[in-house]
């Protein structure tokens, strides 16, 4: 049994950790804060989806040379709407000797492309494109083949192009023998 002196001190007890428990109530901590940084990064991509590789069988002086399939091409990209436009160039390293057949060349002025299956063909004969900080292309060895303007509805998209290539030896004999050279296609921002 319990006496009142042991309940009297049950009950001190008692309200002694009941006044300690609300005392404590609504303690706050301080509040360190955590940075938190996300970058996404732009891009912007070249693809050849079919045409990689280029030839002629029987190339014939004094005559436009027309490949038989065109390159097909994506250009795609995710960037800031701040860029003006895309534009995809074509360029050869050496516009003098855009195809070589031992010491004989064709330069890049006789080899000719455009987009699409309309309008005219055009050398490789412009100059570097500049994109800012970039720059695309070679002096003399280099043709733009798109620009495709920004904005804010377009800043992360695509497009499939067929770019179709000749060699035009119009006025002109070739050295008998195999010419092989390099095509680069390279998109930038403006």
């Amino acid at each position: 049994m319990f006496s009142i002196r042991s309940l009297r001190h049950a009950l001190t007890a008692t309200v002694f950790a009941a006044a300690t428990a609300s005392a404590q109530s609504g303690l706050l901590s301080g509040t360190p804060t955590v940075t938190i940084n996300a970058t996404k990064q732009a891009t912007l991509t070249v693809t050849i989806n079919s045409g990689g590789t280029q030839t002629l069988a029987a190339l014939t002086d004094n005559t436009a040379n027309n490949f038989a399939t065109p390159v097909n091409i994506t250009t795609a990209w995710d960037i800031n709407p701040s860029a003006a436009a895309v534009v995809l160039v074509g360029y050869f390293t050496t516009p003098a000797q855009a195809l070589v057949n031992g010491t004989n060349f064709i330069a890049s002025s006789l080899v000719k492309g455009r987009v699409g299956v309309a309008g005219a063909y055009n050398p490789f004969t412009g100059g570097v494109v500049n994109g800012g900080a970039n720059s695309v292309g070679v002096a003399g060895g280099s043709l733009q083949l798109f620009s495709q303007g920004i904005t804010g509805v377009n800043r992360n998209s695509n497009r499939t192009d067929d770019l179709y290539l000749q060699i035009d030896l119009t006025g002109q004999t070739a050295v008998p023998g195999t010419y092989a050279g390099t095509l680069n296609l390279r998109a930038i921002t403006q």
